[in-house]
């Protein structure tokens, strides 16, 4: 299974965020199988540029702006 099959099965039930995915992949399927947070950001890029996964930034203050990822009709 490759890294992007794992982050749309993660998107499957809600919309995450680069950093609630990574901590999602630490806890799940990262005991087994390592990626690092670089890995999942720059794959979340790929995805959201093949039209699979949607973006949507969330305004912050204080904070840098949140990216929520959800899957697409094409990701699935």
């Amino acid at each position: 299974m490759a890294l992007a099959h794992a982050i749309l099965a993660c998107l499957l039930d809600r919309s995450l965020s680069g950093y609630d995915l990574a901590q999602q992949f630490d806890s799940s399927v990262g005991y087994f199988w390592a990626a690092s947070h670089q890995q999942i950001y720059r794959e979340l890029s790929k995805l959201e540029q093949q039209g699979w996964i949607a973006a949507e930034t969330i305004l912050q203050t204080g904070k840098p702006d949140k990216k929520l990822y959800r899957i697409t009709e094409l990701g699935k």
